[in-house]
């Protein structure tokens, strides 16, 4: 510590011009590597590439091609979407989006083939269902009547009602959602009307499914967070400059904590540019990062600026204040930065794979913050011309008055400060047994905004925005053109068809028994799969004679590996998981005397995996912060009973958060769960700086050591705390999760503040001759 002092804190005092320059020189570097920053919100990057769902996922997309899309739906209520004008505009589309070289399919109306028996020469045609751009109402009567046969093609093109048509994007590539979904909205742009019987109508649309969502949510994160957190930093200092009474005090602290934040974001885009690996993706996750920090470099600034407003109140001279300050406060703020960083390092053990990369940074910026508490602060408090005369410095504020009445009575009454906290403690352990765990993105957005209303309108007029896919494989080639394996095949299709959930289901039996209907004269007796293998291979011979004819994306080469694709509607997260298990247990009883294999994947089966990963991620980083804090704690304080106070508060802290979630409803996501990231984070800080004073003090045998304590730290806690409360304006977001999160860092400030004030306060008085 003595080298920090003397090296770091006291050089940057006794040469603050020379510390400014190298500093912002070093930070300069560092964020000019925001531009190498990337935002993708595609979740199965979030997820370990070895569990089940994900191989198998993976497995698909290299076999079948990309298996997430995308929805264009586009009509207007209560107008017949058979229209003349309406098609065109549906083929136009179609046609400017299959000419997008990030897009492999298009299926809509205009894209859609038709399939009949030729009688000349006895073969089965492939054709367009719409032959041309501009149609009469003979065409529009002739493809009503085809899709009216073939409902499953009706189901994914038309809505229920027949007021919307619907366009079907398969992405190329997943790493290009973003740049698909601009495309669209600007494609769309240029259609605002259409004319139905001499009436001008407004063209609506509605967008959806989980690679929408993945394009469309960076840009909404990005302006709405840019915004938030500014109002957040203009709240803070508000409440900072109504405290200090001083701006150059709250200057300091702001510029500390938005270099530490453009330092942190412009190591993030550095590391990505050199390894280029996923971890490092700015995702929806991402954007409590910013927050988490800004409440980290806020607690050390507010702890320097109300520790040298003290030292000066006392000394009358700047630099000895601000070296009295910095001997008194390098210790706790480096525990506590040591601690954090640590804290959020063991994310690198979390299942979530995206969270990997959010420790690390966080951890960075973390360490960043201290550098700059240490150097740049004491460097520009040094050069500052301080009135010591003026009210903001020679008189106590408000808030330092209360805190000073405030130790008196934890010193005269610590059991009746105790008891109640611990009451209040049982009590929220009640409420996290109540903690429902929710991933469903719909349920992340308000109402009214276009992702959670165009993807309710896409469950109650469409096919949905989920996904569920069945990879069935065989090990002999050509097994899947048996006709007892089809029989499997149309089992399980016909199992999950009878799910209240699911719109439609595609599987490679819907193809044979289309193609034997076709072949017999368009008779519908015979929609059924053919007894024999022969039959079938005829059916697939004859089928593959026509350029049109794709089977590719549904049944491998070989003919011995498919997929059942079921869409669905969005659904809570608590009937995933009941579905999930009613789906196995139908393949595990009813399919059990096979020689297929059944492997279950899409948006539906990695969804159930992401739940218990957002549990088991947020238990294993509460855990390992809590044991590494504590660790650390006894090793600098040299006694496991100021390390077990250090966890004390922060512990409490996040039980009380949880148990509010619990108690007022609020679900747990892999957003609100970085919650707890924040709570350690400060938690830490306040108990460190509290635990680190009574320590000072009790080597020097002095009185009253708890009021003293009080009196010099609980002033900055709880200005820190207050200050930090100003991110309450992300109450305004959109995004519900990040809402919630603003929400409850009021409740956070105040439990960890209070936790250290009167828990960890009350618990030292009380056991103080045992200490």
């Amino acid at each position: 510590m003595n080298f920090l002092k003397t090296y770091l804190a006291n050089k940057s005092i006794a040469f603050p011009k020379t510390a400014i320059a190298l500093v912002v020189l070093l930070n300069i570097i560092l964020i000019s590597g925001i531009q190498h920053i990337v935002q993708d919100d595609d979740m199965v990057k979030l997820l370990p590439k070895d569990i089940e769902s994900i191989v198998t996922f993976n497995d698909i997309r290299a076999e079948f091609g990309n298996s997430e899309f995308m929805y264009i739906a586009l009509g207007h209520e209560g107008s017949n979407a058979f229209n003349p004008e309406l098609l065109k505009i549906v083929w136009e589309m179609s046609k400017s989006l299959e000419d997008y070289e990030p897009i492999e399919e298009v299926i809509s109306i205009a894209t859609a083939n038709k399939i009949y028996f030729g009688q000349l020469d006895s073969s089965i045609i492939v054709e367009d269902l719409m032959l041309q751009k501009n149609i009469n109402s003979t065409q529009i009567d002739s493809i009503i009547l085809y899709l009216n046969n073939n409902p499953e093609l009706k189901s994914s093109t038309v809505s229920k009602n027949e007021d919307y048509l619907n366009i079907v994007i398969r992405p190329r590539y997943n790493n290009q959602y973003a740049d698909i979904t601009y495309f669209m909205h600007d494609l769309t742009d240029q259609y605002e009307t259409y004319k139905n019987n001499d009436e001008i109508k407004k063209i609506d649309y509605h967008y959806g499914g989980q690679a929408y969502v993945t394009g469309a949510t960076p840009a909404l994160v990005a302006s709405e967070v840019k915004i938030l957190i500014l109002c957040g930093l203009f709240l803070m200092c508000l409440i900072l400059l109504i405290n200090f009474r001083n701006i150059p005090a709250v200057s300091v602290i702001i510029s500390i904590i938005s270099l530490s934040l453009l330092g942190m974001l412009g190591f993030m885009g550095w590391i990505y540019n050199l390894t280029k690996s996923d971890i490092f993706y700015f995702t929806l996750n991402h954007t409590s990062m910013p927050i988490v920090l800004l409440t980290i470099a806020n607690s050390d600034g507010v702890h320097i600026v109300g520790r040298f407003f003290k030292e000066l109140r006392k000394l009358k001279n700047i630099n000895l204040a601000i070296t009295e300050t910095m001997n008194h406060l390098v210790l706790p703020i480096t525990l506590t930065s040591i601690t954090t960083s640590l804290a959020f390092l063991t994310l690198i053990f979390s299942p979530l794979t995206g969270m990997n990369g959010y420790g690390m940074v966080l951890a960075f910026g973390i360490c960043w913050a201290w550098f700059l508490s240490l150097t740049l602060m004491p460097a520009m408090i040094s050069l500052i011309k301080w009135k010591i005369s003026s009210k903001a410095i020679n008189r106590k504020s408000l808030l330092e008055r209360l805190i000073d009445k405030f130790g008196s009575v934890v010193i005269s009454n610590p059991k009746k400060i105790l008891y109640p906290s611990l009451l209040f403690i049982g009590i929220a352990i009640v409420g996290v047994t109540l903690i429902n765990v929710e991933v469903n993105y719909i349920k992340m957005f308000r109402k009214g905004n276009i992702i959670r209303d165009s993807a309710l309108f896409l469950d109650n007029n469409m096919t949905g925005n989920l996904n569920l896919m069945v990879n069935i494989q065989a090990d002999e080639e050509g097994a899947l053109k048996n006709p007892s394996n089809l029989k499997k095949i149309e089992s399980i299709e016909r199992y999950l068809d009878s799910m209240e959930i699911v719109t439609s289901t595609i599987s490679i039996t819907d193809i044979v028994k289309q193609l034997h209907e076709t072949i017999m004269d368009g008779d519908s007796t015979y929609y059924t799969i053919p007894e024999t293998r022969n039959e079938v291979n005829n059916l697939f011979f004859l089928y593959g004679m026509n350029d049109d004819a794709e089977l590719d994306k549904i049944i491998n080469y070989e003919n011995n590996s498919t997929i059942v694709t079921s869409l669905m509607k969005t659904f809570s997260t608590t009937e995933l998981i009941e579905y999930r298990e009613n789906i196995k247990n139908h393949i595990n009883n009813e399919l059990k005397n096979t020689d297929l294999t059944f492997r279950l994947s899409g948006i539906m089966i990695i969804l159930s995996e992401f739940i218990w990963m957002v549990i088991k991620s947020s238990l294993l980083s509460i855990g390992l912060s809590m044991l590494i804090i504590f660790i650390i704690c006894t090793l600098f304080f040299k006694s496991w009973k100021f390390g077990f106070l250090s966890i004390l508060p922060l512990a409490s802290a996040v039980i009380v958060n949880f148990g509010l979630m619990g108690l007022l409803g609020i679900d747990l996501t892999h957003m609100t769960a970085i919650l707890s990231s924040i709570i350690i984070g400060v938690g830490v800080d306040f108990s460190i700086h509290y635990t680190s004073e009574y320590r000072e003090l009790l080597k020097s045998k002095k009185s009253n050591k708890t009021i003293k304590t009080i009196n010099n730290v609980g002033h900055p806690i709880i200005l820190d705390a207050l200050s930090n409360m100003g991110f309450a304006a992300l109450m305004l977001s959109a995004i519900i999760p990040l809402a919630q999160i603003g929400g409850l860092m009021v409740f956070a400030m105040v439990a960890c503040s209070f936790g250290t004030l009167t828990l960890l306060a009350s618990s030292i008085e009380y056991f103080k001759h045992k200490l």
